[in-house]
């Protein structure tokens, strides 16, 4: 069984507290009336007006404390301080001795408990017994003496009224105050619920730093990456982060929390970090500060990448152009060192020197591009190799006669249409590895018996080289990935061995000459490739040559 803390057998609620308290308060003040009446005139008990009154109040306390909560919790209740008021008027009747102040007492109570109603009928009680008193006693109580009576208690009365009812109000703003704060913490509760449970979903690692270097708040993937106490995210890690992969452990103030905590801005920062599994883990840290950047209490985010598997795959990848590179250039000096002898002899054939001359070019420029031919795109470097001006119409011819015996071998119809000047500002080895590159991919990705067409010429300002194929073609989802680094389609991979870099390549090298290339193509339908440069009028050229 339940029992309510404010019922009868538990803690009084705060209405029973007041009534007993206040009549309390008046029982207290007869009784020390009762004893300065036995040292000073015990001859007043004799008279039983005031005994009668003082009894009256003793059994009013005692009935008070004793009676049901229920009782006491209902309007019945305003019969104690109007008994009160009765008994003081007893005690007041026909004795020299100022009772009346006891008044005060039920006054108050039924000012701060009731209605104006009520205390009006207090007062009028107060009146009749009065006007009794002075009508039938011989105390002579002057009418002047009775309206002061009265005006000081009904000033006392509406002034506690009014306190109570500011009180009241007051006491309701607090708690409807408070309810809405309550509210708003909850609310603050769950959203902050919200946002750890979203954090805790993420793979990357988060902290929240504070300016002292403390850390507040961390996700899942923080606490497992260094280490950390669930409980106590602020005690140490027990993973330790260093310079590098098996280096040299970072300093405390060159930690990255340390280094947050005094405001450094870190954008892709890495560290490698040995875990408490024994592994190595590459680190790429970045931060942000929360809320205004002035604040000197500002706290920082901290966001923990994990990139060790890219960092892997970078360095296999360096690894494998080395090695490519370096295997390469081995046979391809030994063409070029061939070509060059064959070339010395003077009784060669024309057409036999010309192909001789196209392999020794077209080895020269394998040679040079081993060194870039694996290089990622998106890894630009400034271009250092001097830009002239040249003629675009002569590399598209180049590139074509040397791809023409691989288009014979599968039948394909090469028709080429490049009959105006096309000069140009750039570099033209660059240029002309992009040209190959199209030129390939139109010739390898073509079947037996297609068609490849090319055409060079001038579109407003710029010089434009279209070649367009009946190849296999490319689907319209796969069309925003063909730049991506060694992307290829499914097609593509089982119609012929490439890397998927050539692209983006073509693509870096275009940017560096301030042009463009797009791609508009359909699965089976074949590709048109569009190459845009600048068109080099005599100012540019003076423009680009200093």
């Amino acid at each position: 069984m339940t029992v309510k803390q404010s019922g009868a057998l538990g803690v009084p609620d705060s209405r029973t507290r007041s009534i007993w308290l206040t009549q309390l308060s008046l029982a207290v003040s007869v009784v020390v009336l009762i004893v300065a009446i036995l040292v000073i005139d015990p001859v007043l008990f004799a008279r039983p007006t005031v005994a009668t009154g003082i009894l009256i109040i003793v059994i009013a306390t005692i009935s008070s404390l004793a009676a049901p909560r229920r009782w006491l919790r209902s309007k019945a209740v305003m019969a104690v301080p109007f008994v009160d008021a009765a008994a003081v008027g007893l005690m007041s009747y026909d004795s020299d001795l100022r009772f009346g102040a006891f008044w005060i007492f039920p006054v108050m109570w039924v000012a701060m408990r009731f209605s104006p109603i009520a205390l009006a009928g207090m007062l009028a009680l107060i009146a009749a017994m009065l006007l009794a008193s002075a009508l039938t006693s011989g105390t002579g109580e002057s009418p002047l003496r009775i309206v002061l009576t009265l005006l000081s208690l009904g000033f006392l009365g509406i002034t506690a009224h009014i306190t109570m009812r500011a009180a009241k109000a007051y006491r309701t703003l607090m708690r409807r105050q408070a309810r809405r704060l309550q509210a708003t913490l909850d609310r603050s509760s769950r959203q902050e619920r919200r946002v750890s449970d979203l954090l805790n979903g993420l793979d990357t690692a988060v902290a929240r730093v504070t300016p002292s270097g403390r850390i507040v708040t961390t996700n899942d993937a923080y606490v497992r990456l260094y280490g950390l106490d669930p409980h106590d995210v602020a005690q140490p890690a027990r993973s330790i982060e260093y310079d590098a992969e098996g280096g040299i452990p970072l300093p405390a103030d060159q930690r990255p929390v340390a280094r947050a905590a005094r405001g450094e801005t870190l954008d892709d920062l890495r560290v490698w970090l040995y875990t408490v599994d024994g592994s190595w883990r590459a680190l790429s840290i970045t931060t942000k500060r929360e809320g205004d950047q002035d604040d000197e209490d500002t706290r920082t985010l901290l966001f923990v990448h994990d990139v060790t598997e890219v960092v892997l795959a970078e360095r296999e990848r360096r690894r494998l152009a080395a090695i490519a590179s370096h295997e390469l250039k081995h046979p391809l000096t030994a063409v070029l060192g061939y070509a060059e002898l064959a070339l010395e002899a003077d009784d060669l054939p024309p057409r036999t020197r010309d192909q001789l001359e196209s392999i020794h070019r077209a080895s020269e420029r394998m040679l040079e591009m081993t060194t870039t031919l694996l290089t990622e795109p998106g890894q630009r470097r400034p271009a250092t190799r001097p830009r002239h001006r040249l003629d675009l119409r002569d590399i598209v011819r180049e590139s074509v006669e040397s791809f023409a015996a691989a288009a014979a071998a599968k039948d394909i119809a090469f028709a080429v249409e490049a009959d105006e000047p096309l000069p140009i500002v750039g570099d033209a080895f660059r240029l002309r590895q992009v040209v190959d590159n199209l030129v390939s991919n139109a010739v390898k990705y073509t079947p037996r018996g297609g068609h490849v067409w090319m055409s060079a010429g001038r579109e407003d300002a710029d010089a434009v080289v279209a070649i367009t194929d009946t190849g296999i073609g490319i689907g319209a989802e796969h069309l925003a990935d063909i730049f991506t680094p060694y992307f290829r389609t499914d097609e593509a991979v089982t119609s012929a061995p490439g890397t998927g870099l050539g692209l983006g390549i073509s693509r870096e090298i275009v940017l560096e000459h301030d042009g463009g290339l797009t791609v508009d193509s359909e699965r089976g339908a074949g590709t048109t490739v569009t190459l845009r440069l600048p068109y080099a009028a005599a100012s540019t050229e003076r423009q680009a040559m200093a």
